[in-house]
């Protein structure tokens, strides 16, 4: 979910609709983090729930993960039918994880094993590592998770299976996660897949928005979506379609994060310093090395394609998360924070950046 960009009329009685619906006690824990400040506390309860949504993804690649590990250990040891197997049921599973595993038969309604796997809960996986099942792991671990360091083994896999499963559970009941060092838990949910299978990890982060949605945490002064203003890069340097590529040569041109080209008080195009080196890189091949910059301008820059397309403006109010969603799309290099009252350049953000 994103924050919508028109901020939403909380008045007395919008309030008092949403305190019954979400309930007094629930609310409560958001409006004392806001100082009773209730817009504020409305701000950060949806900032939690676009938290707890990017946190879906990881968390359940972690567990499709931990149980097919776990799945092709007892496969080796028990069989097809491991979860019928006498020996697993009767000595191996604690009179809790037998539970478990008999309520799982009776949800899916049959016996097959990949249909009383997909009823099984993460709860079930992560128990069979805690010290009762030290035996079943004394020899498998590092073969269902052969990232693990020589000397390492279920206790490891034990220590973050536990952790994930607590704030795992704490999503799955709303419960409030904004204050909890989810970078860390992020972490820890790749370190497990990494422990299985390093391509898988590298897949999962690549797509996380986690990172992204702890961007959004909103602050007081605005109890509002953070802003892509609040965000923007203010070094920048406004050009015409007709000023020399001399001018944007000078020492105190390299500070700055891009350029703008204005006209008629618009913006019409944006580029960085490796646009207009490539440019310039380009021209010189052409000519055998040798390059006036006077005999350039801003407009033979913007001609190139690449350039063209590769610029966005967008409200300084926009919603950061919607410019950052922007920024990832292939041919975007830079985004133009821009003020919607007279149309002047606030900021920018380069796809460089940052790593979204």
């Amino acid at each position: 979910m994103a924050e919508s960009q028109v901020p939403y009329p909380y008045d007395a009685a919008t309030i008092a609709s949403l305190k019954a619906s979400l309930s007094e006690p629930r609310f409560k824990t958001y409006l004392t983090k806001a100082s009773g400040n209730e817009a504020f506390a409305f701000a950060l309860y949806l900032y939690n729930a676009r938290l707890a949504k990017s946190f879906l993804f990881p968390l359940s690649v972690a567990e499709v993960t931990l149980r097919n590990a776990v799945d092709g250990v007892l496969l080796q040891l028990f069989g097809d039918t491991w979860h019928q197997d006498a020996t697993f049921r009767n000595t191996v599973l604690t009179q809790e994880s037998l539970d478990a595993l008999d309520r799982a038969v009776k949800r899916a309604q049959s016996t097959a094993r990949g249909k009383v796997i997909a009823e099984l809960t993460f709860d079930f996986w992560s128990n069979l590592f805690r010290n009762e099942y030290a035996g079943l792991w004394r020899t498998k671990a590092n073969i269902a998770f052969p990232g693990l360091a020589h000397g390492e083994g279920r206790r490891e896999i034990q220590l973050l299976v536990k952790e994930i499963n607590r704030f795992r559970n704490r999503v799955a009941h709303h419960e409030p996660i904004l204050d909890m060092n989810v970078p860390d838990l992020h972490s820890k949910i790749i370190k497990l897949v990494e422990l299985r299978c390093q391509i898988t990890a590298d897949w999962m982060r690549h797509h996380s928005t986690v990172s992204v949605a702890m961007r959004t945490r909103p602050n007081l002064a605005g109890s509002a979506p953070v802003t892509l203003a609040s965000r923007a890069d203010p070094r920048f340097e406004i050009v015409e379609p007709t000023s020399k590529l001399v001018h944007l040569a000078r020492e105190e041109t390299q500070a700055n994060a891009a350029f703008i080209c204005m006209e008629k008080g618009s913006v019409v195009g944006a580029f960085t310093h490796r646009q207009l080196a490539l440019y310039l890189a380009t021209k010189a091949q052409e000519t055998g090395g040798m390059i006036d910059l006077n005999d350039h301008a801003v407009a033979d820059i913007l001609n190139d394609p690449a350039v063209t397309d590769g610029f966005r403006p967008m409200p300084a109010g926009s919603s950061f998360l919607d410019a950052v969603k922007t920024l990832k799309e292939p041919k975007t290099r830079v985004v133009v924070a821009v003020n919607p009252d007279d149309g002047a350049p606030v900021g920018v953000i380069l796809r460089t950046h940052r790593r979204y």
